[in-house]
């Protein structure tokens, strides 16, 4: 486990910041030293550790106090709920190993911390030994030494102080390349020299970087960040959410964040999976007053999604009795990194982008319990309940968001999955226009993978939500589909009604303007005389006739009426017999039909 069980480098602070978290934080400042990344410092203002509570920590590595007894002692938990913090907060962390991503980053580092009430600053120097397997063969005792630590308690007479502060010395050589995004500048400058130069895709610079570290800590490259020294924290995060959805990077590239290099992607990662609140409103807090289409989700496997009216000053929440936006409070919590205020950067817009075959965006909710009724616990992993939106929009800002993301007390391992927990049904074009998120509010912490970035598939948790998720998935695109089917058919009824009203006002115009308004405008009829073989058209008392051959089409017969009464209002088909009359009108109709191919 020491030697690094996470991906990423933003999983290790992932990790920290969810501990902050459980620990009653409202706020954990992180510094990162960028661009250089030597040393990395993570503050909170939670509840901290005392001596006893950091021993058991260090002494139970994969033994965790939180949602135990002990933890009730120890105070890492709410005394009458160990699956709550002391403050009441459904707790992240589960099995204890989190502070230990910190080996992702660095094999030595520091715990400062205190808690209110105590007249004692305690703190820890850990060094974490490497794996060594040849060690471990040849090794006949029963322990392995994971790493070391030397602990020191001082007096500290603010009792009032509190919180932990967490020092990540000589971060890995590995890392910091990472962050620096050293192999994307080293692979750009080797195309610079490469004569072969056109015969392979050209990697091109990040849009926005934190700049390039050369030698002896030279910056080779200017930094481009998306803000301004001078902007506040709020307004930095806002420009790199615009940076990431600006339009002059490509769809792929605001898919995967390939315009920004590792350190402001790390920055995005954290900022997507923390328990932040939104840089928009909340999805259940959209009122009905917003330009939205607002749908019921089903939970009959056969059922189907049915519309929700929502009062203008009423939230969606409010009509669905939606709980999610109040029970997590996001807003009592921020993580500062390096001075920008993270926020959660999914928004749910009211405008329609690009679509032309519905009128506004649609926000489906729904929710769902499940205690599995008469079967054994022990094989259900519990109680499971969950609340959920899908929000559709012909375009989706940012295309990171683009898929399903489950989140577990508010926060989440995962980034947002773009097949929708394997929805095998081919809806690929819907697939990118949908923004989805579950929160789980109880049970599917069995599920979730020991890195925290995965579940496991064949959990009954996993399986009710991903079941839950294809049907919701088919709610909404059998509704989207048919209400797109109306709003054309509608379109073009309105269309054919508009011509057919323009045709009619020109028609009447000129004639009223030729023959004055004494004389109404004629009605047009046909009349088929089967013994002559003819179909006839009488305009006014003008007759029209057409042998009962291909050169009359009953399809065209308005066509032939309106021009007919237009020629008619001028005299022009006075002079010419029926038949005459039949040809110049067909000649018209077909020289207008090749002028509109």
């Amino acid at each position: 486990m020491t030697d690094g069980i996470y991906r990423e480098p933003w999983s290790a602070f992932r990790e920290l910041v969810s501990n902050a978290y459980d620990a009653d934080a409202t706020r954990v400042s992180i510094d990162t030293d960028y661009p250089f990344f030597e040393e990395v410092k993570v503050i909170d203002n939670g509840n901290g550790m005392s001596s006893e509570t950091l021993a058991h920590l260090l002494e139970n590595i994969g033994g965790s106090s939180k949602r135990t007894a002990a933890g009730k002692d120890l105070g890492t938990v709410a005394k009458e709920d160990p699956t709550k913090s002391p403050g009441g907060r459904k707790l992240i962390g589960k099995i204890g190993i989190g502070l230990f991503a910190v080996a992702q980053l660095t094999n030595k580092f520091q715990i400062i911390s205190r808690t209110k009430g105590k007249k004692e600053l305690v703190s820890a120097t850990i060094s974490i030994h490497s794996y060594k397997e040849n060690e471990l063969i040849e090794d006949d005792a029963k322990e392995h030494s994971s790493g070391s630590y030397f602990v020191h308690s001082e007096v500290d007479p603010d009792v009032d102080a509190h919180g932990t502060t967490i020092v990540l010395f000589s971060i890995l050589p590995a890392v910091r390349r990472k962050l620096q995004s050293a192999d994307v500048w080293e692979t750009i400058a080797e195309q610079v020299e490469d004569d072969t130069l056109g015969q392979i895709e050209i990697l091109k610079p990040p849009s926005y970087h934190i700049g390039q570290v050369g030698p002896t800590k030279i910056i080779a490259a200017v930094p481009a960040l998306p803000w301004l020294k001078k902007d506040t924290p709020d307004d930095k995060f806002k420009k790199l959410f615009e940076a990431a959805i600006e339009e002059k990077a490509s769809l792929r590239e605001q898919k995967d964040l390939s315009h920004f290099d590792n350190y402001l992607e790390m920055i995005w990662r954290l900022s997507l999976c923390a328990p932040l609140p939104y840089i928009g409103e909340h999805p259940f807090n959209i009122e009905g007053a917003a330009n939205i289409s607002f749908f019921e989700l089903s939970n009959n496997p056969k059922g189907a999604a049915i519309p929700i009216k929502v009062m203008p000053d009423q939230t969606i929440g409010q009509a669905y009795d939606l709980t999610e936006n109040k029970i997590r409070n996001e807003e009592n919590f921020s993580i500062l990194i390096d001075g920008v205020n993270l926020k959660r950067p999914v928004l749910i817009d009211d405008e329609l982008h690009g679509s032309k075959d519905l009128e506004k965006p649609m926000l489906f909710v729904g929710k769902a319990q499940s205690v599995f009724k008469g079967v054994d616990e022990t094989r259900t992993g519990g109680e499971l309940s969950f609340e959920a939106y899908l929000y559709w929009n012909s375009k989706i800002v940012p295309k990171e968001s683009i898929g399903a993301l489950v989140r577990i007390n508010g926060a989440s391992g995962t980034l947002f999955d773009p097949e929708f927990l394997s929805y095998k049904v081919s809806e690929q074009t819907r697939k990118r226009q949908i923004t989805c998120e579950i929160f789980v509010q109880e049970g599917l912490d069995g599920a979730v993978n020991i890195d925290r970035e995965s579940f496991n598939s064949s959990h009954p948790h996993y399986l009710y939500i991903q079941k839950w998720l294809h049907n919701a998935f088919r709610q909404f695109a059998t509704r989207h589909k048919k209400i797109g089917r109306e709003h054309r058919e509608a379109k073009v009824a309105n269309q054919t009604d508009a011509m057919v009203k323009a045709k009619q006002k020109h028609i009447r115009a000129v004639w009223e303007e030729r023959r004055g308004t004494n004389y109404a405008i004629p009605t047009p009829k046909v009349v088929k005389d089967e013994e002559k073989g003819l179909f006839s058209t009488m305009v006014a008392d003008t007759q029209i006739s057409w042998p009962t051959n291909d050169e009359f089409d009953v399809n065209d017969f308005d066509w032939e009426t309106s021009f007919a009464t237009i020629l008619e209002a001028y005299g022009v088909l006075t002079n010419l017999n029926p038949t005459e009359r039949a040809s110049l009108i067909s000649d018209l109709i077909k020289l207008v039909k090749e002028m509109s191919k």
